[in-house]
């Protein structure tokens, strides 16, 4: 890959903006145009076009907005053109080719990748992105793109741009192992993968793969009265009249569908409470999930936390039990089989590289069997495959339930169970048992404690480390930031004892403190307005909130909040008391007690 440039651009009626960063030497070039009929002059064209053509350059949102735009610019297209065709980019909401279509132009082969898809959370904002990267500005579009502007406005605008790009160019260094691996998978397939998200990487992937063995996938049409149904394995048996019962359920439904195609859970299924032992379950689409609150389990001298969890554990119920779309036939197994095999022997043997990026094909997939607008497309496959897995844990519940070992936790591919430690073996021959009969495999381990608040909010404590789930998880580019220090401390308490008060005063990143969300309409503090994504600290000096533009209301959890806009390092009015309090409520929410240090 040659040397890379990040580019965003800024359309008004009066105004169009080039902004272009590159990543290794951080020199800014912009190329620009005033007034609604001028035009980019040649000499702008050409030193453009050089650019695009000499570096490989990346933006955000940027096949479907930036590139199309660029593109007419280099046809000599006037501002007020290019205003006119981004306002139907956004408003009708056009894909790229439909852009390029309507414009009659054709995009140049400019070697252009996207980062917005490859980034894992889906659907938020590059601001929001920002915040949770702790990019150190955050500055919302401040002009309205109808109404132009004035030559002072000008430079603003162009500090406003390059913020943005410096927010993008964080989040492509964030992001930069997905995209090598994009890479790699497109060397292999000879497809340009950078641009796409997991799912797409795997539709992309399989249909060429289909149409290596004479398939030619295509996104199958469905009668508007299609209900499937399912049909348990041969395997799937019971001991329990309950089970059996819920089996006999199970295989009568017709299971409805939504408007995008996904398979919707029968009530009859959704609101049913399956209970074993002490241990209470639901099924839905997603997985059979348990329906613990603030639950905590130690081991101790007679007993032992383990957990048992499916390993590849969709990939083999489908190959397993020969579950195939039916407009793409048993070829499809076939390409399946060889991903997961391929992939499976990468990882015995040590190659990450090719281990990571099929499990990207691998887990992407099953996305796509339940969109509609996918070539594969296949809700009875879907349905086969996730009703299949819940019984099939069901099946393992069961049987350690009907032996004395306690079953506390189950969610999607796994289970945690409390057992006598006489019975610790008995547990993993009934596993084994379990693997034979179903063809799966699964995975055992050992841990001090479990601390849920529910099934989807916990942390386990392993030897020396922990492993947390939902808002007691590290922040990542998936999940939003919200004060991280409180459960840093939290988990920190759990693994060793530090005390919540010790952990919270002594971090000095000031990323660690702070919370942000978007707002509706934009938020505002006092008279200040802030933007449509807003980030913000607990403050000993703050007897206010950040409320909504729109109609006064508080945004939730902002009492007491003072906005961070712009990253500094620990402010002297930082409430670390307040910080303190959360953190015990937040172990609370798991069951635990703790006592403050006087």
């Amino acid at each position: 890959m040659k040397k890379l440039i990040c580019l965003d651009i800024e359309v008004l009626n009066n105004y169009f903006l080039v902004a272009i960063k590159g990543l290794q030497s951080g020199k800014l070039l912009t190329m620009d145009m005033y007034g609604g009929h001028n035009r980019l002059t040649k000499e702008q064209r050409k030193k453009l076009h050089t650019m695009l053509t000499k570096y490989t350059s990346f933006g955000f949102n940027s096949i479907k907005y930036d590139m199309p735009l660029i593109n007419y610019a280099l046809t000599g297209a006037s501002c007020g053109e290019i205003y006119q065709a981004s306002k139907a980019i956004i408003e009708q909401n056009q894909p790229d080719w439909m852009t390029y279509r309507k414009l009659e132009i054709e995009p140049r082969p400019y070697d252009h990748f996207d980062v917005a898809e490859p980034s894992p959370a889906v659907m938020i904002s590059l601001k929001n992105y920002g915040t949770r990267i702790g990019s150190p500005k955050l500055q919302d579009f401040y002009l309205n793109p109808h109404h132009p502007i004035t030559k002072q406005q000008i430079q603003p605008l162009k500090d406003y741009c390059e913020n943005d790009l410096d927010v993008t160019t964080d989040l492509y260094n964030a992001i930069s192992d997905r995209i090598v691996l994009r890479i790699a998978m497109g060397e292999e397939y000879g497809l340009d993968l950078r641009s796409k998200s997991d799912a797409q990487i795997a539709e992309t992937v399989i249909a060429s793969e289909l149409n290596k063995v004479g398939v030619k996938a295509v996104k199958p049409v469905l009668p508007s009265h299609y209900r499937p149904r399912y049909s348990a394995p041969d395997y799937i048996e019971f001991e329990t009249e309950q089970l059996d019962d819920l089996v006999d359920l199970v295989s009568t439904l017709h299971f409805e569908l939504a408007s995008n195609g996904a398979v919707k859970m029968p009530k009859e299924l959704s609101n049913k409470k399956i209970i074993i032992g002490n241990t209470t379950y639901k099924m839905g689409i997603g997985g059979l999930h348990s329906q613990e609150k603030s639950l905590t389990v130690k081991s101790n001298e007679t007993h032992v936390m383990r957990n048992a969890d499916f390993t590849s554990y969709y990939p083999f119920l489908i190959l397993v039990n020969e579950f195939a779309p039916k407009h793409l036939g048993k070829k499809f197994l076939t390409v399946y089989e060889k991903i997961v095999r391929t992939r499976l022997h990468a990882k015995a043997t040590g190659d990450k590289l090719t281990a990571d990026s099929l499990k990207i094909t691998i887990n992407g997939s099953f996305g796509k069997f339940g969109s509609k607008y996918s070539k594969l497309y296949s809700p009875e496959l879907l349905l086969a495959t996730t009703i299949t897995g819940q019984l099939t844990l069901l099946m393992l519940i069961e049987q350690l339930e009907m032996n004395g070992i306690s079953v506390v936790s189950a969610n999607t591919d796994g289970l945690e169970y409390f057992c006598p430690r006489d019975k610790v073996e008995l547990a993993e021959a009934l596993v084994f048992d379990l693997e034979l009969v179903s063809g799966q495999e699964m995975e055992h381990g050992e841990y001090k404690a479990l601390h849920a608040r529910d099934v989807n909010n916990y942390v386990a404590v392993y030897d020396g480390y922990t492993k947390a789930k939902g808002i007691y998880a590290e922040t990542t580019l998936s999940k939003g930031r919200s004060t991280p220090i409180v459960y840093t401390a939290v988990r920190k308490f759990l693994l060793d004892g530090t005390p919540l008060e010790d952990t919270i005063h002594g971090c000095k990143d000031m990323n660690e403190f702070v919370s942000a969300r978007t707002v509706k309409g934009g938020g505002v503090y006092g008279e200040e307005y802030l933007g449509k994504m807003v980030r913000w600290y607990y403050s000993v000096k703050s007897t206010g909130y950040i409320s909504y533009k729109l109609n006064g209301n508080k945004v939730p959890k902002t009492d007491g909040a003072r906005p961070m806009m712009d990253m500094t390092d620990i402010p002297q009015d930082l409430d670390h008391y307040w910080y303190v309090e959360e953190a015990i409520t937040a172990l609370k929410n798991l069951g635990v007690d703790y006592e403050r240090k006087a």
